[in-house]
């Protein structure tokens, strides 16, 4: 994490809860948000939400059931098991496990992108996660758009930086001529450039704005 000096601050007129959501899931480390208790009930559910895929897979392993390794089977009715009885005891399941749980709001945030509404997710029990995946319809749409965006962003990035070390690679040693060595080092410095365009707007979509 960056000192506090260095770290980024709320522009003027940002205070909305949304507006703080947003600077805290783009400014902060996953691993810090997690630790910090930022990824749990409602005010966790905000920055979760601004949070791109691979930082929500990130988060889960900071979770209950990453840590603990529970009986998720407990969460599920057994074979000839009353309703009522089945609910009482889920209920004390998502108590005893969901709700201690640092990052109960990416869990439930990732289930949602993956339209994962079985079981419990975060603390939500089937019933309201297929309620809140027809509700947040529209804003999970442009949610996974922009997780499609970023991996596509990361894909031209990694093949940029290969493609740096291959232009490197391609005339090395004292033989090689010194005009072809010349025209090599402009083909480095065009991949290079490159490379940092493409690592800067994959950085930009997923809202870093700090080093990560």
């Amino acid at each position: 994490m960056t000192s506090t000096s260095a770290r980024p601050r709320l522009a003027a007129g940002q205070t909305t809860d949304k507006d703080i959501a947003s600077f805290l899931a783009h400014t902060e480390p996953v691993d810090a948000l997690a630790q910090d208790g930022y990824l749990a009930g409602h005010d966790g559910r905000a920055i979760a939400q601004q949070l791109r895929r691979p930082g929500l897979v990130r988060a889960l392993t900071f979770s209950v059931c990453h840590s603990a390794r529970p009986d998720t089977d407990r969460f599920y009715q057994d074979d000839e098991e009353e309703a009522a009885q089945w609910r009482r005891r889920r209920t004390q399941t998502i108590r005893d496990h969901c709700a201690v749980c640092p990052v109960r709001a990416a869990c439930a945030e990732l289930a949602l992108r993956d339209e994962d509404v079985h079981g419990v997710r975060g603390g939500l029990p089937e019933e309201k996660l297929a309620l809140r995946l027809a509700t947040d319809a529209d804003r999970l749409g442009k949610a996974r758009a922009a997780d499609d965006r970023v991996e596509r962003l990361r894909s031209v990035r990694l093949d940029a930086e290969r493609e740096v070390h291959r232009v490197a690679l391609m005339h090395t040693g004292g033989s090689v001529p010194a005009a072809k060595r010349a025209e090599n080092n402009d083909e480095v410095r065009t991949a290079v450039q490159e490379r940092d365009a493409a690592k800067k707007a994959h950085r930009t979509e997923n809202g870093w704005t700090v080093a990560a």
